[in-house]
Formats: C-alpha cells, sequence, structure tokens
C-alpha cells in the first residue's frame, strides 16, 4: 500500500519541482505561466469535467451528503478565522471577510483535479465534480454579498445576486458542468471523435496544471502581516479538511466518498481569493501570502492524509 502511494505522489512532486526549477532557470516566464493558465482553465478543465460527468448518472453527481459534509465544514471554517481575525480589532470587517474567504476557497482548478484523479480516479473527480458544481457560486455570492453591505448598507440584495449569476453562467467550468449534466440526463450519444479530443485534453491537464503550480511559487514573497496568513493558511489546510472529516463520518458518508472531500478541503487556496482581495482592495498582500503559505503546507499535508486515509 505504501509503495503504491509513493507511485501515486512521487509524480505529483517531480511535476511540481520541474514546474519551479524550469520557472527558477527562466524557461518558463510570468508571461507563459499566465497563457498556460488562461489554456488550463478554457480549455483542460472544462473537458476534464465534462468527460467526468457526462458518463455518469445524475444522482451520483448531487449527492446532498457530500455538500452537507463540504460546505458545513466551510461555514464553520469561515466563521471561526472571521471571529478570531475580529478580535482585538486588529483588522477591520472587510479585510476579515477576504481572508476568511481566503481560508476556504480551495484551488480544486489546477491543483485539486489533478491531485484527485492520481489518487482517486474517476469516483473521486466524481465526488470533485459534485463540490464544484456549486463551489464558485456558493461561496463568491455570500462574500461579495457581505462585502457590498459592509460599503453601502442600503445597497439592492437581489441586483448584487443577479449579477454574481451573471458572472458565473459565462465561467466555463460552470459550462462544462451543465453541458455533462444534460447529456447524462438524457444519455445523449457523443461522437467517438469528440471523445477522443476531450480524453486527450482530461489526460493533459494534470501534467500542465501541476507544473503551472510549481511554477506560480517561484518568485512569490512573504508580505504583510505574516500572522495573519498563517492563521488563515492553517485554518484552509488542517482544519477545514478536519472538519469535514468529522462531520462526514457523523452523516455516515463511505470513506470511498468522503476521502476525496477531505483531500479537496485540504487543498490551498486559489487565485479567486487574491482577485477578491484586489478587486475590493482590501488586505491583498496578507491574502497573497495566505495562499503562498497554504501551497507550501499542503505540500506537507496532502501526502500526509493520503498515507492517513489509504490506510483506513
Amino acid at each position: 500500500m505504501l509503495f503504491n502511494l509513493v507511485d501515486q505522489l512521487g509524480p505529483i512532486f517531480l511535476l511540481v519541482a520541474m514546474g519551479f526549477g524550469l520557472a527558477k532557470i527562466g524557461l518558463v516566464e510570468r508571461a507563459s505561466i499566465e497563457g498556460l493558465t488562461k489554456m488550463t482553465f478554457w480549455a483542460l478543465i472544462p473537458a476534464t469535467l465534462f468527460v467526468t460527468i457526462s458518463g455518469n448518472r445524475v444522482s451520483e453527481l448531487f449527492n446532498l451528503s457530500i455538500w452537507l459534509a463540504y460546505y458545513g465544514a466551510v461555514a464553520m471554517t469561515a466563521i471561526s478565522v472571521f471571529v478570531l481575525l475580529r478580535m482585538g480589532k486588529r483588522n477591520t470587517t472587510p479585510e476579515a471577510i477576504v481572508l476568511a474567504f481566503g481560508a476556504i476557497f480551495s484551488n480544486i482548478g489546477m491543483l485539486g483535479i489533478p491531485v484527485v484523479d492520481i489518487l482517486f480516479g474517476h469516483e473521486g473527480l466524481l465526488v470533485l465534480a459534485t463540490i464544484l458544481c456549486i463551489h464558485a457560486i456558493g461561496l463568491l455570492t455570500p462574500t461579495i454579498l457581505l462585502l457590498e453591505w459592509t460599503r453601502n448598507r442600503n445597497g439592492n440584495p437581489a441586483a448584487i445576486i443577479g449579477k454574481t449569476l451573471r458572472a458565473q453562467v459565462c465561467n466555463p467550468i460552470i459550462v462544462a458542468i451543465l453541458c455533462g449534466v444534460i447529456v447524462a440526463s438524457f444519455d445523449i450519444p457523443m461522437p467517438q471523435f469528440a471523445m477522443t479530443f476531450l480524453g486527450m485534453l482530461k489526460a493533459a491537464m494534470p501534467p500542465i496544471a501541476l507544473m503551472l503550480i510549481g511554477a506560480g511559487i517561484y518568485g512569490q514573497k512573504l508580505r504583510g502581516n505574516l500572522a495573519t496568513s498563517i492563521t488563515g493558511a492553517i485554518a484552509k489546510v488542517c482544519l477545514m479538511p478536519g472538519l469535514v472529516f468529522v462531520i462526514g463520518m457523523l452523516l455516515h458518508i463511505p470513506m470511498q466518498s468522503l476521502a476525496p472531500a477531505i483531500i479537496i478541503a485540504a487543498l490551498p487556496p486559489g487565485v479567486n481569493s487574491v482577485l477578491m482581495a484586489s478587486t475590493y482592495e482590501t488586505a491583498s498582500e496578507r491574502t497573497a501570502t495566505t495562499m503562498l503559505v497554504a501551497t507550501v503546507l499542503s505540500l506537507i499535508i496532502l501526502p500526509a492524509l493520503a498515507v492517513v486515509l489509504a490506510f483506513d
């Protein structure tokens, strides 16, 4: 079992290290990282999700127990971080909201898909799709509502929700999920050449995404209040997966389904947390540092969790 885990985790570390090394020697520049990231977001991730979802029953995608375990942990982690950061008034309410968002928004697309695919295969990706289908809408909408409320308490919540939902309609990940659900629901036959094409994109996703993670780490620096960032990072990669495990056990979720959810909860924050901070010009440096610290911590936490879950 242990040797199997080494075989599974080894390529993940080597790909991340290769990306870091290529960036360090200058073969992969910042512009190249941005271009490849866009390609991954617009082509590779949607293809992976469509192939995963379209080949399964829709009932397997909408798993209420998984949603309760994962998003219950999300809510508890967000509240805990917010309250902790507001203690002593060292962080303003908007700052605490943004930093709490960074402690719950997992990097499911770029890091979660390749890691879950390598560790758990198709069944793990199905759990990931279950979580991902409401991930952005479920976390972005309340965060934006709260931030807008702190700015203008007379604002129209319905208008804010409508604006957020319209933005998600153009999200290629959401489009891929919806298309996959439609194909699965009506059992629409897909041409073999199309599935082969999408399968090739799916196969390219893990190595490219993991190398981008490594390349993205290079050159990053610790900025802002380090104690605050460490708090958010620990909450993200330690507290949140622990809560998913506890809630999942209380709901009697089979470990085959719960294990991928725990790994997803332990992922570091995605770039959306930094974009949120930049958009509202709030705690930008601390949010970027939280993402960096959590990414480094996850290189230790994720393998440790994989070992523990493998022997559960």
